[in-house]
C-alpha cells in the first residue's frame, strides 16, 4: 500500500518544540501554555516580529474565529524579539520562520496547526482535531510509531499482534497504542483520513509512523510479523538501504 501523509510538513518542523523546558520565572507564553493545558483548552500562539498589518490581521482573525470558542480555546501574541520569550521561541525553532506565524497547540500538547504570514478562519477551524487524532499527533511528534486500534461496538480485546508488538523489547518503547471506538462520532473525520469504515464489524488496526504517514490498515487479527514486515518495507522505501541519515528517517529506530 502506498504510504500517505495525513498531516502537513509544517507540523513535522514545529514538533521539535515538544518537551519545552521551563525556566524560572515562566514567560507569558510559557505560562499560557501551562494554563491552557490545565484548563483542557487549545492555545493559539501568534508569533510576530513587528506589529505590522499582517500581524494585526492575524490578531483580528483569531479574535473573531475564537469568539464563540471561549470555553475551548484562547490565544496569545508573542513577540519573538522579547528576551523573556527566548526559550519558547528557541524550542519552537522559529529563528528562520516567516512572521507572523500562528501555532495551534492542543490541550495534550500536540501541535495541530502552523500558519505563516496569513491566517484565515478556516485555518483556525482546521486546527481543532478529535481527541484520537490529538493523541496520535502527540505520539508521532515525539518520534513514536502509533498503532490505532479501532474497535466495533462496545470494543473488546486488542488484537494479539498489537499486544505482542507493544510488548516487544525492541519495538515497544518506540510505540504508542491508541484505542478508538468506531461509533464515536467525534472520531468520524479522523477515521475517514485513516481509510477506516466506521461501520466495520471487526477490529481494524492502522499503523502510523512519523511525521504522520499511514503505513497501512489491517482488518481483523493482525499479527506481530505483519506489523514488523510493514515497518521494514516503509524503512526501505523512504531510506535507501533502510539506513537513516543524521536528520533521522520516516520511522524511529527501535531501542535495542
Amino acid at each position: 500500500m502506498k504510504r500517505q501523509s495525513i498531516w502537513g510538513c509544517t507540523l513535522l518542523v514545529l514538533s521539535l518544540a515538544l518537551g519545552v523546558v521551563h525556566a524560572e520565572p515562566l514567560s507569558p507564553g510559557q505560562a499560557a501554555l501551562d494554563a491552557a493545558a490545565r484548563e483542557g483548552k487549545y492555545l493559539f500562539l501568534l508569533f510576530y516580529k513587528q506589529d505590522d498589518a499582517a500581524t494585526q490581521a492575524a490578531q483580528r482573525t483569531l479574535t473573531d474565529a475564537l469568539a464563540a470558542r471561549a470555553q475551548q480555546a484562547r490565544w496569545l501574541s508573542v513577540q519573538v524579539t522579547n528576551p523573556a520569550e527566548k526559550a519558547l521561541v528557541d524550542h519552537f525553532s522559529l529563528s528562520r520562520s516567516p512572521m507572523p506565524l500562528v501555532v495551534a497547540v492542543a490541550p495534550n500538547g500536540a501541535i495541530t496547526g502552523g500558519f505563516a504570514l496569513k491566517l484565515t478562519a478556516q485555518d483556525v477551524a482546521s486546527a481543532f482535531v478529535s481527541p484520537g487524532m490529538a493523541q496520535c499527533l502527540k505520539a508521532t511528534q515525539a518520534r513514536k510509531l502509533v498503532l490505532v486500534c479501532v474497535q466495533p461496538g462496545d470494543g473488546g480485546d486488542l488484537p494479539a499482534g498489537v499486544r505482542e508488538f507493544k510488548a516487544d523489547s525492541q519495538y515497544g518503547p518506540a510505540t504508542e497504542v491508541v484505542v478508538l471506538r468506531a461509533a464515536d462520532a467525534a472520531e468520524a473525520g479522523f477515521l475517514k483520513e485513516l481509510q477506516i469504515n466506521s461501520q466495520a464489524n471487526q477490529p481494524v488496526t492502522a499503523f502510523l509512523c512519523p511525521p504522520g504517514n499511514l503505513l497501512g490498515t489491517f482488518p481483523g487479527a493482525v499479527t506481530k510479523q505483519q506489523l514488523i514486515d510493514k515497518l521494514a518495507t516503509a524503512k526501505n522505501s523512504c531510506c535507501p538501504g533502510g539506513k537513516c541519515g543524521p536528520g533521522g528517517c520516516c520511522t524511529p529506530q527501535p531501542k535495542k
